[in-house]
């Protein structure tokens, strides 16, 4: 065996495995070269088993691989929980984004360069009066340039200048307010009439004073009994 012979079956043997009359340790007994390289390697070979020897015990493997496949399930949870709050984030965001901020910025007019488009309606009255319905509509009818016109001549209509949202808003209102049985322009000078009549004869029935200001005329008094003359 020469010295190229033993380097290479030195790099894939170990010295404890090879014995001591093999090929490879004659010819290590005869070349001072090699001899010098397998004292080395074996220095080397006791320096790693005495480091090894020196570690703590290592756990129960399957202790380990518990440990190991418990933490790795809690890694996966945590990125799945992260990704969730992170899209439930991102819907939120939207949904106060779109019902909120978005509105109020249309309406504030902050992003456009022109004012909210205004249109005017005209709306026809069967019970108010147009200053009621200018009462009812007022605290509504406020964007920039937004009026309400109420006519001169008796006409029963009120004409009502402002946005979209304005508009439904101020007919809505008008329309509630002329179905509502209980509204004052409901009310006939008949009923009234007949409503005070009707207080009054109850409160002259419970023996109660008649409201100063009524219509009611008094009863006239009885025509004293004429006493009949002595013969």
């Amino acid at each position: 065996m020469n010295c190229k012979e033993c380097l290479e079956e030195l790099s894939t043997a170990s010295l404890r495995e090879i014995p001591g009359d093999s090929p490879l340790m004659q010819h290590c007994a005869t070349c001072p070269d090699c001899a010098q390289l397998t004292t080395r390697l074996r220095e080397r070979e006791y320096e790693a088993a005495t480091v090894l020897n020196s570690l703590p015990p290592l756990g129960n493997p399957l202790s380990v691989a518990e440990t190991a496949a418990t933490l790795s399930r809690r890694r996966r949870v945590g990125r799945l929980v992260v990704t969730l709050s992170r899209i439930a984030a991102i819907i939120i965001i939207g949904i106060v984004g779109s019902t909120m901020v978005l509105p109020a910025v249309r309406r504030s007019g902050l992003f456009t360069d022109s004012p909210p488009r205004l249109r005017t309606e005209t709306i026809a009255l069967t019970c108010l009066s147009p200053d009621q319905a200018a009462d009812i509509i007022n605290p509504y009818v406020r964007s920039h340039g937004s009026t309400y016109y109420t006519p001169t001549s008796g006409i029963s209509a009120i004409t009502v200048r402002g946005t979209s949202e304005e508009l439904a808003r101020s007919r809505n209102l008008i329309r509630d307010f002329e179905a509502d049985p209980a509204a004052a322009c409901h009310v006939t000078t008949d009923t009234r009439d007949n409503a005070m009549e009707q207080a009054i004869r109850d409160a002259l029935k419970d023996g109660k004073p008649v409201v100063a200001g009524s219509d009611v005329s008094p009863s006239p008094a009885p025509s004293p009994t004429t006493a009949p003359k002595k013969q």
